[in-house]
């Protein structure tokens, strides 16, 4: 190694096995935790829990989605996702490719709402632009779903069993994997 380098590194080396600095990493984490902990919360605070609120609306390529229990059960009755996005928010655009993989790689039904993003058209040009595949409605100004599911924040994502109960929501970005293990909690 050269000269330059080997101070740095040697200084680097002793400080991460002092017990102080793994203490103050670790105060660092937690204040991070806490402060992520509480934005989320009141990101979510006026999002609906309990008893999901039927969906009855057209898609953007006209088929009906019908959401709505009780409905006849069986035990191999997986969890729904239900996602509120737009075509003009950032972090929608973090969330929804992998929303896009949850819907075509595994069974679980996924609903979407996408909430003051223009026509049926824009969305899905928007929508073959970025090869996703998963089922759209369109909430027109006149709609109020995310109004009705407290949706506020986007992207808002509600994790329903097949008791129609909500299990699990969160705003923001959401990893497949987080995504994945919530539909498949709910599922059991």
């Amino acid at each position: 190694m050269t000269n330059w380098l080997t101070g740095p590194l040697s200084r680097a080396k002793k400080r991460a096995v002092s017990p102080r600095f793994w203490l103050k990493s670790l105060r660092d984490l937690l204040i991070f935790a806490t402060v992520l902990y509480a934005i989320s919360s009141y990101l979510q605070r006026d999002m609906l829990t309990g008893t999901a609120f039927p969906i009855n609306s057209p898609l953007i390529d006209g088929r009906e989605v019908s959401f709505f229990y009780p409905r006849q059960q069986s035990s191999t009755d997986k969890a729904t996702l239900v996602y509120f996005w737009g075509t003009w928010c950032p972090v929608c655009k973090v969330t929804s490719p992998m929303v896009n993989s949850v819907a075509n790689t595994q069974n679980y039904r996924v609903i979407s709402v996408a909430v003051a993003s223009g026509s049926n058209a824009d969305i899905g040009t928007f929508m073959q632009q970025h090869n996703y595949q998963f089922d759209v409605i369109n909430q027109l100004a006149e709609d109020n779903l995310s109004q009705q599911w407290g949706a506020t924040a986007l992207p808002s994502i509600f994790i329903i069993d097949n008791k129609n109960q909500i299990r699990f929501m969160t705003s923001g970005a959401t990893s497949r994997w987080g995504m994945s293990l919530r539909l498949w909690l709910a599922s059991t």
